[in-house]
């Protein structure tokens, strides 16, 4: 399952921001309440000390980052620094999506699409959970795909990742090439950790029995 960072919504409510928050919304009401010419500057006042204790809230639950930095600027920066991290991770990622749909355009396509979405719902400061985020994405992306195209038979995959099943080129890729624990591939492919380990087991008998056979296809020795 691909899990967001979680948003400290009780870190954010703090005493000294919920007094401020019932401090500008009683100058708000008492404007409303007795309407007169200067009735708008209570309003005002109150609109100005109730976004100074909601905007930091907000910041600590999207963002995750101290109170001190503007939220425009924090936004803008988070957004840099996701990038920045895509494209340091882009090879990497391109690597396990080729090797786990075997054509480098629908890989390319694939990963686009999933850093996309993950780009578009991120929450949070930019962690490593942003790269196990981006590979659930695409393994979710990669089973719609499979679910919808015809399946090459073993016959005609060209290589020993694209023979095997779905579930084990994927706890393949994820363990051998995107460096995850099998207690990781598991919470991202909402298996128990036993099938994982079944699964690369039964990956691995394959490959060897594959590679025993030889190019002729005799029996293993």
């Amino acid at each position: 399952m691909c899990d967001l960072p979680k948003r400290r919504f009780r870190a954010a409510i703090r005493p000294a921001r919920v007094l401020v928050a019932a401090v500008g919304i009683a100058a708000i009401a008492a404007g409303w309440l007795v309407p007169t010419l200067l009735s708008a500057v209570p309003i005002g006042a109150g609109a100005l000390v109730l976004l100074a204790a909601v905007v930091p809230a907000v910041r600590d639950i999207e963002l995750g980052l101290p109170g001190d930095l503007k939220l425009t600027a924090a936004l803008s920066g988070r957004q840099q620094d996701i990038e920045s991290v895509f494209e340091q991770q882009r090879g990497d990622l391109q690597l396990c999506a080729q090797l786990l749909c075997g054509d480098p355009e629908q890989a390319k396509a694939l990963l686009e699409a999933a850093w996309s979405r993950t780009a578009e719902v991120w929450r949070g400061p930019v962690t490593p959970q942003l790269r196990l985020y981006t590979l659930c994405v695409l393994v979710q992306l990669l089973e719609k795909r499979d679910r919808w195209a015809q399946p090459e038979t073993p016959a005609e995959a060209k290589t020993l990742l694209a023979k095997l099943p779905i579930g084990e080129r994927v706890a393949v890729v994820l363990h051998d090439f995107a460096a995850l624990t099998i207690a990781e591939i598991a919470g991202l492919t909402e298996s128990t950790t036993s099938t994982v380990t079944d699964r690369l087991a039964r990956a691995n008998e394959q490959a060897q029995l594959s590679l025993g056979s030889g190019p002729t296809g005799s029996g293993s020795p």
